[in-house]
């Protein structure tokens, strides 16, 4: 498809953004965009807002502007977008903002590209340990260097989910495959007691766990696991809509795609 093409052609300054990042943390603000109460949700840095105008402004300089965008923050490029297109690009210029701030190492720049039905490019890049994936409709590519996971000890058959303040918990949102899985001996766990200051998605790309669930998940970062998930052939459990973005059941301006998914890894 020409868009991969062409999108592929600015990896270069997706790595580039991740690199501003690490130059911009020392100095960087933290405001409150949101009221939520979730404070994962709620904080935005001065360096989300110059790393997202660094990536728009290179895609709004190709015919990649004909796309649709759906950007987490409320930035001037978002405007030289199309308003309505068969294909979407969704941008997280740092994804795990409250890690950025908080001095932790595995938040990353997030570029996606999907046709309303499924992710067909996905671009994460970890720059504080310069790792990441590139994925081009089912070719999975790493970047940077091998990230060394031997010393993070996590027990086996454990699936991940992001937790928003307990809400979001799987064994009431899905109760039934929770019930099939956890007799099958799985555990769900939330970011936070995995440990290592990892995130939910990264423990699936780093081989740590063995799944992955995401509910509501926020437009402009949820489907980089859905994608990994495809382009491996996992198993996919999923009544997630990404026809259309809509607004936050927890915060207000921000957007999500309704209902679930979830990646099992097969043994």
């Amino acid at each position: 498809m020409k868009e991969i093409e062409l999108i592929q052609q600015f990896e270069k300054d997706f790595i580039e953004a991740g690199k501003m990042a690490v130059k911009l943390r020392k100095d960087a603000t933290v405001e409150d965009k949101f009221n939520s109460g979730i404070k994962d949700i709620d904080i935005v840095t001065s360096a989300d807002l110059a790393v997202q105008e660094f990536i728009l402004k290179k895609l709004a300089n190709s015919e990649l502007r004909n796309c649709e965008i759906v950007a987490e923050e409320n930035t001037p490029s978002k405007s030289l977008f199309a308003k309505s297109s068969g294909l979407v690009i969704t941008v997280d210029p740092i994804d795990g903002t409250m890690a950025y701030a908080n001095g932790g190492r595995f938040y990353s720049i997030i570029v996606t590209l999907h046709d309303k039905k499924k992710p067909i490019y996905t671009f994460d890049y970890f720059p504080e340990i310069n790792w990441g994936i590139k994925i081009a409709e089912t070719k999975i590519e790493y970047i940077g260097e091998q990230f060394d996971t031997s010393k993070m000890i996590i027990p086996s058959k454990i699936i991940t989910y992001a937790s928003l303040e307990g809400k979001n918990h799987p064994e009431e949102t899905i109760p039934k495959l929770y019930k099939e899985l956890v007799d099958k001996g799985y555990a769900f766990k939330n970011k936070r007691e995995i440990g290592y200051g990892l995130g939910a998605t990264v423990s699936l790309l780093l081989g740590l766990a063995d799944g992955f669930y995401y509910e509501d998940g926020s437009a402009v970062d949820c489907l980089a696991g859905l994608h990994f998930g495809l382009a491996n052939n996992y198993k996919i459990y999923s009544t997630m809509d990404i026809s259309k973005p809509k607004p936050s059941n927890f915060a207000g301006g921000s957007e999500e795609y309704k209902g679930y998914y979830l990646v099992l890894r097969k043994h």
